[in-house]
């Protein structure tokens, strides 16, 4: 899918970098829940319902096998002892992103590109979001406007044979580099060897409660190395 997301802020775009067959049996995640409470990790957590492969992935990167409290299917965590994931994309089609405003009770209120609604009833018409990302951003936090819901599908390059992973972000950050992690693919032409990695960035608030400590938090980065065997 074309990320349209940029097209009526292009200034808000970096021009350079700084510094599915069958079905996904599992979804990496950069976080998880405690108490109710969403936090981030410093490492690599995935989610399964299938033993073999929760076994596989513990194998692979460390980290043991445990049940967690969920609706859905993958109830088997292993929260990994690495921040970086060797792993196989097909091409840049299993890249696609979209903006989402969730109301209560998982009800989607709002679902567009960045241009045009991409819900049924709406779709192709303007959908009416702020034209510069820092107003977009600005509303989001508000809890007025969507936040970014980009998704990947790739295979582990230590055994692309376990089958399809997910993984979702929410990250703003991600979302702006994501129109050069799909130029990288396209240039590669064919199945990429690439590093999923929660990228360790340190800063100092120059305002706020924070003021003059150091912050530091891990985001998503995709690097792609090239041509995959």
């Amino acid at each position: 899918m074309k990320i349209r997301i940029f097209e009526t802020d292009p200034n808000a775009a970096p021009k350079k970098r700084v510094s599915f067959p069958d079905d996904v049996v599992g979804r990496v995640r950069s976080g998880k829940a405690i108490d109710g409470r969403p936090v981030g990790l410093s490492t690599w957590r995935i989610t399964t319902g299938d033993p073999d492969v929760a076994n596989a992935v513990a194998n692979a990167f460390g980290g043991e096998v445990a049940e967690w409290e969920t609706s859905k299917e993958d109830n088997l965590e292993v929260v990994t002892k690495t921040d970086t994931l060797p792993v196989i994309i097909s091409s840049p089609e299993v890249i696609s992103a979209r903006l989402v405003l969730w109301g209560m009770g998982g009800v989607k209120i709002h679902e567009c590109d960045g241009v045009t609604f991409l819900d049924e009833e709406r779709y192709g018409q303007p959908c009416g979001c702020p034209e510069l990302l820092a107003e977009r951003k600005a509303a989001a936090r508000r809890g007025h406007g969507p936040k970014p819901d980009v998704q990947i599908r790739f295979r582990l390059a230590n055994d692309p044979e376990l089958g399809e992973f997910r993984f979702h972000s929410a990250s703003w950050d991600f979302l702006t580099y994501l129109h050069i992690y799909q130029s990288e693919l396209e240039e590669v032409g064919g199945p990429a060897r690439c590093d999923l990695v929660l990228e360790k960035v340190s800063f100092v608030p120059k305002g706020g409660e924070m003021a003059g400590h150091t912050v530091s938090y891990r985001r998503p980065v995709l690097r792609v190395l090239g041509a995959a065997s």
